[in-house]
């Protein structure tokens, strides 16, 4: 069915000391996606417009000054879409008591309600979120779901949806949930075109994990748990343990698992099979390897492992996965 090419306005509530990437990232993504729409008509498919309680100059936590509109009445409210970026003045903004008021009153005027990143933070404070699903930065899990406990809390999810609410988690997810936005709007293939485009690897999904294992190190001072990290992913081809790992970094098996506990919250085993994981997806999207050397290198035994663990961690075969993200 051809989707009815009507504009449809978005507006991306912003506040002082926002993170810019949070406004920037689902604006260009919208940005072209006029930009490749108007190839085949004149008229742009979506306009957005930052949004803050007043309007005037914002200033995000980069120093560069942004202009805004000032929040529109809600009875006389057009946007389609209204999302609520995120940033180190999110702790300040979520005590915004008319910016709460405004969004529950537009709420039921919006086909779409979402945040990106801690922006989440202001939809909870305003009660918008009791009993609903929703994700954030994985850094601030904890802190959220202490304050907020009656909201379901996903934080493996890049982006979720319950209702017309939306949510995704870190800065750049707010890519992935824009993206997944123009894909309900106007097509896969329009939103594959866009994240090529962005030099956006691919077109994450919902369900894929916000915390990449290949990254973690660099979230910890434990000089050690750096060391013990670079040596899985430099060993995963040949069949890695956590003993080997402990061996190296001169630690015993259960002092090395009580470490990698503390420092990401998962054991060593568990850390080794995500990055096994994570390294198939690479090699999955990126190359046309075949199933059994893709297995090889990412150290299961063969294509049957591979295909067993790969499904019961992303719910889909390799085959699937090559298929989905390749169709472009």
């Amino acid at each position: 069915m051809t989707p009815i090419l009507r504009t449809r306005e978005v507006g991306i509530v912003v506040f002082d000391d926002v993170l810019l990437l949070d406004l920037a990232g689902p604006g260009d993504v919208f940005g072209r996606a006029n930009f490749l729409l108007n190839r085949e008509s004149e008229s742009d498919r979506y306009r957005v417009t930052a949004l803050s309680t007043f309007g005037g100059e914002v200033h995000a936590s980069c120093g560069l000054r942004l202009q805004t509109a000032p929040l529109p009445a809600p009875d006389i409210c057009a946007f389609d879409t209204v999302l609520v970026a995120g940033g180190p003045g999110v702790l300040k903004a979520r005590h915004d008591v008319p910016l709460q008021n405004w969004l529950r009153a537009v709420q039921p005027r919006v086909n779409r309600l979402g945040s990106v990143c801690t922006g989440a933070y202001v939809l909870a404070e305003a009660g918008m979120l009791c009993g609903k699903t929703t994700t954030t930065h994985w850094n601030h899990a904890t802190e959220f779901a202490k304050r907020y406990p009656d909201v379901r809390l996903n934080i493996d999810a890049m982006h979720v949806r319950d209702g017309n609410l939306f949510s995704s988690a870190g800065a750049t997810a707010g890519i992935d949930l824009a993206l997944s936005l123009v894909d309900e709007d106007f097509g896969r293939d329009l939103a594959l075109a866009i994240a090529r485009e962005l030099v956006v690897f691919r077109v994450r999904s919902a369900g894929q994990t916000q915390y990449s294992t290949a990254l973690a190190s660099y979230g910890t001072a434990s000089d050690r748990m750096r060391k013990a990290t670079d040596f899985i992913m430099g060993q995963l081809e040949a069949g890695v343990t956590a003993e080997q790992v402990a061996a190296h970094v001169c630690l015993s098996t259960r002092q090395l698992t009580r470490r990698f506990k503390e420092a990401f919250g998962m054991s060593p085993a568990q850390y080794i099979g995500a990055a096994q994981v994570e390294l198939a997806r690479e090699l999955l999207s990126g190359t046309d390897q075949p199933l059994e050397k893709i297995a090889l290198r990412c150290g299961f035994s063969g294509r049957q492992q591979l295909t067993r663990v790969f499904t019961k961690v992303l719910d889909m075969t390799p085959g699937a996965f090559r298929a989905r993200f390749n169709n472009d």
